[in-house]
């Protein structure tokens, strides 16, 4: 998001909110069988990489329990990820190698079956609806070091196009287990479902994603844009055992369970359970932890002010 576009969505925000426009997120939900419910967020601290300053995406890194992968989406400093612990403390950065960073929106981390793990970055954004190729970067998550600067060589490339036109995109989804890719639309009233195949997922290659469904969660409830802009959908996450999904906006967070041999999009046509949000300046990255016992966001700080990381402990 451009700072003319973040300083009139602030605006508008906070205008909206003060003036009791937005209608409320549900309140949190008893749990169905099988269903998780969640604590409240607790404040884990702020992040003390001053240079963490746009934080679109995290997500929780496997090969190093209890660190996670953040971008920016954008950074001055180059294509670039940062590795914080789950009190947002780390300076560690990394660069990978080749990729461009025109605005990456958001990230995942998805295991192997030989226990290692890989790590997608996914550069999707379209604030101007003028994007015609996005690409997903992908690299092996890899074990921290003393170094504070790391320059990663072996990284990996897929171009995307969309079939139906321009749209903007920030969040990201990937089956653990089929390791399909899904991104959804951001703004529409009813956002719009993609797939990539991992067939498909090829370095060095451009694909077509295909369009699967339209979808009903997270839909404004009037025409005004300023409160349309508070259902943007900004960001998500697969828990690591492939059976829970999270998917955010800018004033709360919609929770599935899914079903057993039930696909993302079938859960995704299912009624979302509201789970608990602490609102953030501009909240966007939203993360399962490591083994799945919670979920952590993190939000943007358009404002300059430092960077919070919040934590939702399962019951």
């Amino acid at each position: 998001m451009s700072n003319i576009q973040r300083k009139f969505f602030l605006l508008a925000m906070a205008s909206s909110i003060l003036a009791s426009c937005i209608k409320s997120m549900p309140d949190p939900t008893d749990p169905t069988v099988g269903e998780s419910s969640f604590y409240d967020g607790i404040d884990q601290g702020t992040l003390d990489n001053p240079k963490i300053m746009e934080a679109s995406g995290i997500a929780a890194s496997r090969k190093n329990p209890g660190y996670f992968w953040v971008n920016n989406d954008s950074d001055a400093a180059g294509p670039i990820l940062y590795l914080i612990d789950s009190l947002g403390k780390g300076k560690k950065e990394y660069v990978l190698g080749g990729a461009i960073q025109r605005d990456w929106e958001d990230i995942a981390v998805v295991g192997e079956s030989d226990g290692s793990a890989t790590v997608y970055v996914a550069d999707f954004g379209d604030n101007f609806l003028d994007v015609t190729n996005h690409a997903i970067y992908w690299f092996k998550d890899l074990k921290i070091t003393t170094n504070p600067y790391t320059v990663l060589t072996d990284v990996n490339k897929l171009t995307f196009r969309l079939p139906d036109g321009f749209h903007d995109m920030e969040t990201l989804l990937i089956d653990q287990k089929t390791k399909d890719i899904f991104v959804i639309s951001k703004r529409e009233n009813n956002k719009r479902l993609y797939k990539i195949p991992a067939a498909k997922v090829v370095n060095a290659t451009t694909v077509t994603a295909e369009f699967i469904e339209e979808l009903t969660f997270s839909v404004p409830f009037t025409n005004d844009l300023k409160i349309q802009q508070a259902y943007y959908l900004t960001g998500g996450s697969v828990s690591p055992d492939n059976s829970e999904i999270l998917i955010r906006n800018y004033i709360g967070a919609y929770y599935w369970k899914r079903k057993s041999g039930e696909s993302i999009p079938d859960a995704l046509l299912r009624g979302a359970k509201a789970v608990p949000y602490k609102l953030e300046p501009q909240g966007e990255g939203i993360t399962f932890s490591h083994d799945g016992s919670g979920y952590y966001t993190i939000s943007e700080s358009p404002d300059l002010t430092p960077t919070h990381l919040y934590y939702y402990k399962k019951k």
